[in-house]
């Protein structure tokens, strides 16, 4: 805590009571208990509203341009589609899903060299299968989740809650860090360098305490995405380079 309140970094607590670390933050955000899954989808909201998320880490390093099979009658509806005749190669990563590719207008293996993924629309299968990049799901999921929503939710003003997303979305944007270490990543792509944006978050037991606490975990890996800071330095899980596959 003593290192996170230097210059320039800002310590930023957001709990329903002010002890602990939040009794020498740089600001004290006081939410109702079980209401921080309505704050990140405020906060995921108005990332992607205002086209301020690290795209490069969301289209490559996520799944978010990975097609979802949008056929309400079939036994996969709401799932990845995957390309039968494309190894698996490891359970725990599959290979074998898709981008839809918009240089070619078609349906790709995901991470195909030269490709650039849809992140948006609606598109079909040469099989006739209806299918969406799951980012467009996500976006349409948060529409409605402004921060006057979330105000009213978790007693945060909507004032606030705006300005805490510029400000992530400002840090991310203007000081992003570079590390001189060469590394390949998980689809065998070289890179010349680690880098990262040095935003993090520090949840305690509090985020998982309640009925909705996993959804709420869930909404928080989705803004991390978005910000870019998962195994990425300045974020989570940032003493290697990755992302890379499970053994």
């Amino acid at each position: 805590a003593d290192q996170l309140k230097r210059p320039p970094a800002r310590f930023i607590a957001i709990n329903p009571i002010r002890t602990g670390y939040a009794a020498i933050a740089d600001e004290w955000v006081p939410i109702r208990p079980g209401t921080d899954g309505a704050l990140f989808m405020a906060f995921i909201h108005l990332l992607i509203e205002a086209d301020a998320y690290d795209h490069e880490f969301v289209t490559r390093f996520t799944n978010a341009a990975e097609l979802l099979d949008m056929n309400a009658d079939s036994d996969s509806f709401g799932l990845f589609v995957r390309q039968p005749d494309a190894p698996e190669r490891n359970p725990l990563f599959p290979q074998n899903h898709l981008w839809w590719d918009l240089e070619q207008q078609n349906a790709v293996l995901h991470h195909t060299p030269g490709a650039r993924p849809a992140l948006e629309g609606r598109y079909t299968l040469d099989d006739g299968t209806p299918v969406a990049p799951s980012f467009a799901l996500l976006r349409e999921r948060v529409a409605d989740c402004t921060p006057e929503w979330a105000a009213q939710i978790t007693g945060i003003p909507a004032a606030t809650i705006r300005r805490l997303a510029t400000e992530m979305a400002d840090t991310m944007r203007d000081h992003k860090i570079s590390l001189p270490i060469r590394w390949t990543d998980a689809w065998g792509q070289e890179h010349e360098s680690v880098t990262g944006n040095p935003i993090a978050f520090h949840a305690m037991r509090g985020l998982a305490a309640h009925s909705n606490g996993f959804q709420s975990i869930r909404a928080l890996a989705v803004l991390m995405s978005l910000l870019g800071t998962i195994d990425r330095p300045g974020g989570f899980r940032h003493k290697s380079p990755y992302p890379r596959a499970v053994p």
